[in-house]
C-alpha cells in the first residue's frame, strides 16, 4: 500500500502521482489532504480539478482491470452518518500511562489539563481505570459518543443540514488541529469533503452504467447463441 498526503502547495499533482502509481501495479492506495494550514480559493479550484480528472484516470483503470485501486474510490458499506470510533472499539494507553479513546486526543489536549474539555474525554490513569473501569467507561464514553458528523457545525450552517452529511467523513481530532473548537468544521474542510463526495458519486453512478451495458451485451450474446442453437 502507498499513502499520499497532499497540500495546497503540491495538491496540483495529484492525479499524475496517482497515474504513476497505477502504471506501477500498485494494488492499493491511499490519499488525504493536510488540514493544517487553510485551503484558499485558488487551491481548491485546483484540487477539484484534479479530482476530476482522477475521476476519468480511475474509470479508464476500471474498464481496462476492473479494479480500483484508490481506496477511497471502492463501494463502501453505503451512505450513513460518519461517527468517530474513539473510545468505542478502541482505547489508547500513552507511555504515562494514561487512558484516551484514540491517539489524537493526548496531542490535541496537551497542555489543557485543567480545561473542562479535557475531563471530558480523559479516561484517567491506567491504575485508576482498571480499578474502576465499571464507572469511569460509561461516563466518558457518552461525550466521544457526541463525535458524529451530525453534531458538527460550519460558520455558515449546522451539519445535519447539509444535502452531503451521509457521504461526508471528517475526522473531528483532525479538523480541530487547525484551531477551531471540537465539532466546528472550517469552511475549507468543508469544501474539500463537497469536492470529493460529488467526484466519488459520479464515479459510481459511471461505474454502474457501464456494469448494466456490460450485462446487456451479455444478455444479447446468450438469447444469439440460443436462437442459433434452436435453428441446428
Amino acid at each position: 500500500m502507498v499513502n499520499s498526503v497532499f497540500t495546497p502547495q503540491s495538491v496540483d499533482s495529484l492525479s499524475k502521482s496517482i497515474q504513476l502509481l497505477l502504471d506501477l501495479g500498485v494494488p492499493e492506495i491511499n490519499f488525504a489532504f493536510s488540514i493544517l494550514e487553510p485551503w484558499k480559493k485558488a487551491s481548491l479550484i485546483k484540487l477539484r480539478n484534479e479530482i476530476k480528472t482522477l475521476r476519468k484516470i480511475l474509470l479508464a483503470h476500471y474498464n481496462k482491470k476492473g479494479t480500483i485501486p484508490v481506496m477511497d474510490f471502492r463501494d463502501g458499506p453505503g451512505k450513513g452518518i460518519f461517527y468517530c470510533a474513539a473510545g468505542k472499539d478502541r482505547l489508547v494507553v500513552t507511555p504515562d500511562e494514561e487512558i484516551w479513546g484514540c491517539q489524537l486526543f493526548p496531542e490535541y489536549l496537551k497542555g489543557k489539563e485543567n480545561s473542562g474539555e479535557f475531563k471530558k474525554f480523559f479516561f484517567g490513569t491506567l491504575d485508576r481505570f482498571i480499578a474502576n473501569y465499571k464507572n469511569i467507561y460509561p461516563r466518558i464514553y457518552r461525550n466521544y459518543a457526541w463525535l458524529s458528523t451530525d453534531n458538527y457545525s460550519t460558520t455558515t450552517m449546522d451539519c445535519y443540514l447539509c444535502p452531503e452529511l451521509e457521504y461526508c467523513q471528517i475526522c473531528p481530532i483532525n479538523a480541530a488541529f487547525t484551531g477551531s473548537p471540537l465539532g466546528k468544521i472550517p469552511g475549507y474542510v468543508c469544501e474539500i469533503q463537497k469536492i470529493k463526495a460529488k467526484e466519488k458519486k459520479e464515479f459510481r453512478e459511471e461505474k454502474s452504467k457501464r456494469k448494466r451495458g456490460l450485462q446487456k451485451e451479455n444478455k444479447k450474446i446468450i438469447i444469439h447463441k440460443t436462437t442459433q442453437m434452436d435453428n441446428l
